[in-house]
């Protein structure tokens, strides 16, 4: 009664494509209800609507549009006249152009009982669409049912925060409250699809590092998973069997850190920047408090995020723990204050030689010497930040990006005003043959150092790094440190002696690199 295409290989399907007339819906209820149909599948494609088709199985004729990106049920095709078929693929061909989600499309126009060709229709289509729109994002707050995704990341910072360190908790939550996150946050976490948190991977990537996509999916999924786990009912995931997110991925490795500066760079590197305090014009020069703060970093290797929140009351007289130790001091730092790991962090207490006091208590008194923070910027009240003092090494590279002019090149012969030009800064560390570093790579030198002078394990008790026993000889051995900042355990007499050899050897280093300086430019100035 039909003619079949040839019999497709692959399976038992048979198709045939024609344009359709106003009898092909009796047809196919005819051939579903053929016994010679068995389990063949037959589709019949329409050449005069793209993708419209026919799928006839037995006692089953369905309406389908097939596209490139899905394929898209409609309904058996008793329920719907070829013309309202057309009219519904034609608008799901609209709708994607306008890039609107066609399932929905589908659903609003399928709910119609029939399809008058006029403005009407559209109008009714675009209120349907709204309302489901609307029901994907609403109700929101205390009465929802379920959890948006921007109630979960509420409910989630509410749970985490309080497990974090309090400095690093702000820090924490920048990554999950990055301004990409809007697309989705009015959006169920039950109707978020992969396709949703790949789109917005790659939104923040265009606008941040690598690292930033990196720490913003990591915690998303991290998120995704404890509302999965213990607020599944909540946040609508009781039905999720299996958390399909840890799929959503960013290929990204940290490089490892293996710059080693020497000893003269490092102290070169303080030279120019007691030196070059104004680096460009309409800029504020250098705070006294951020040399300082640069100089203690070098001097005592220590992490900048503890290291910058040193208050003068907490440096105490070392002549009271070890009687040798006369005119040092012990600087303290909470386990609050340190960086934690695994176990958190551990009181932290190193002693520092009169030298190297001299230094930063001058920069303290030039900074004003009434803050109750060693290091301060413009606001006595609070102490400079880890970004301030990574900006002033930066400066010196000559790495400052200029905010007050537009970033892109004048091109000739085009019309109008001009960009200001770029504000030109010399990069110091190239000019005085300086390799990169930052101030963290100091904790590798000065361990490096010590090391040459066996003193390895006085480096690690330095540096507030838990040890294990190994092979370390015993008097270099660092146990845990303990809530007793003065007690044996935090080893003071062997971090002295490390901290008397590394200042001695960087202010020595100092001196010889300050009068090359000195020399330099005096034999420039001769020249010119």
């Amino acid at each position: 009664m039909y003619e079949f295409l040839p019999m497709s290989p692959a399976a038992n399907y048979k198709r045939k494509a024609f344009r359709f007339n106003d009898r092909v819906v009796e047809q196919a209820i005819d051939l579903s209800k053929d016994d010679d149909l068995g389990k063949t599948v037959v589709e019949w494609r329409d050449v005069g609507t793209v993708g419209l088709t026919i799928r006839i199985t037995r006692n089953k004729p369905v309406w389908y549009l097939r596209r490139r990106e899905m394929t898209l049920r409609f309904c058996e095709v008793s329920q719907l006249s070829l013309d309202h078929a057309r009219y519904i693929a034609k608008q799901i061909q609209l709708a994607a152009f306008m890039r609107r989600d066609l399932r929905d499309v589908t659903r609003v126009l399928l709910a119609y009982a029939d399809f008058p060709q006029s403005n009407a229709v559209d109008q009714r289509l675009e209120y349907g669409l709204a309302k489901r729109d609307e029901a994907k994002k609403l109700p929101v707050g205390p009465a929802a049912p379920f959890w948006t995704w921007k109630t979960l990341t509420e409910k989630f910072l509410a749970y985490k925060k309080p497990k974090l360190k309090e400095g690093y908790r702000d820090e924490y939550a920048h990554y999950l409250e990055l301004e990409q996150f809007a697309a989705i946050n009015d959006k169920m976490v039950r109707d978020i699809k992969l396709s949703d948190l790949e789109r917005l991977r790659d939104a923040i990537a265009v606008k941040h590092a690598a690292s930033a996509v990196h720490r913003a999916v990591t915690q998303s999924k991290a998120m995704l998973s404890w509302a999965w786990k213990f607020r599944a009912t909540d946040s609508g995931l009781e039905d999720v069997q299996y958390e399909w997110w840890t799929r959503w991925s960013f290929e990204y490795q940290a490089n490892e850190r293996t710059r080693t500066p020497t000893i003269a760079e490092i102290a070169r590197t303080l030279v120019i920047a007691e030196r070059f305090t104004h680096l460009a014009e309409g800029e504020h020069e250098t705070y006294p408090g951020t040399l300082g703060a640069l100089w203690g970093v070098c001097l005592t290797a220590q992490r900048t995020g503890a290291f910058l929140k040193l208050r003068p009351d907490r440096l105490y007289d070392a002549a009271k723990v070890v009687r040798r130790l006369r005119g040092w001091k012990i600087a303290n730092w909470t386990a609050h204050e340190m960086k934690g790991g695994r176990d958190g962090g551990r009181p932290h207490s190193l002693p520092m030689p009169p030298e190297a006091l001299r230094i930063i208590q001058k920069y303290y008194a030039l900074s004003g010497g009434t803050s109750k923070w060693m290091f301060t910027g413009r606001d006595p009240k609070n102490h400079i930040t880890q970004s301030a003092l990574n900006l002033a090494m930066h400066r010196l590279q000559g790495r400052v990006y200029d905010h007050t002019v537009k970033q892109k090149p004048a091109r000739k012969g085009k019309p109008g005003p001009k960009p200001r030009p770029k504000k030109e800064r010399v990069d110091l560390f190239a000019l005085y043959n300086i390799e990169p570093w930052t101030l963290h790579d100091c904790r590798r030198t000065i361990t490096t150092y010590l090391d040459d002078k066996r003193l390895g394990g006085a480096a690690t008790a330095i540096l507030g790094h838990k040890t294990s026993l190994g092979k370390t000889r015993e008097r270099e051995k660092l146990a845990p440190v303990t809530e007793q900042h003065y007690s044996r355990s935090q080893k003071i007499d062997l971090k002295a002696e490390g901290m008397a050899l590394w200042v001695k050897a960087l202010l020595a280093a100092y001196v010889r690199e300050n009068r090359k300086f000195r020399d330099l430019r005096g034999s420039q100035k001769a020249v010119a």
